[in-house]
């Protein structure tokens, strides 16, 4: 009689149950639960075609490769998010110079405008 080896989906369900049983619930970090429970919804059960596709030997294998694309594109998502708030602080602080700038100008103003009340007032304190 011939072997019958398992499909992909048989060997994927099987190790994800696996990883939810021994591994998820022994982790006590509860962010780490949540981060299982991620990589499980967004990276894993989303591609699991392309992982069936896929030439790497086990599951595992492929688990992993899909975590680490998942994770890259996590973070280009923040770099380009840190990007935009680099270019937003860029514009604040230029602008805010400019306020600088035109507070010290008014101020240059008032000052010369009091110099000349008071030179007005000594001038008719004197007449």
């Amino acid at each position: 009689m011939g072997r019958i080896t398992p499909s992909f989906r048989q060997l994927y369900e099987e190790t994800i149950s696996e990883l939810k049983m021994e591994l998820q619930a022994a982790l006590v970090d509860l962010g780490h639960k949540s981060a299982f429970d991620l990589l499980l919804k967004e990276a894993w059960n989303s591609e699991q075609a392309a992982m069936g596709n896929s030439t790497l030997p086990t599951v595992c294998e492929k688990l992993n490769i899909m975590a680490s694309i998942h994770n890259r594109k996590l973070l280009a998502a923040l770099v380009r998010e840190l990007n935009q708030r680099d270019s937003m602080i860029e514009k604040f602080e230029k602008r805010i110079v400019s306020l600088e700038d035109q507070l010290n100008h008014l101020s240059l103003e008032i000052k010369g405008v009091r110099a000349a009340v008071q030179e007005k007032k000594k001038e008719s304190a004197i007449t």
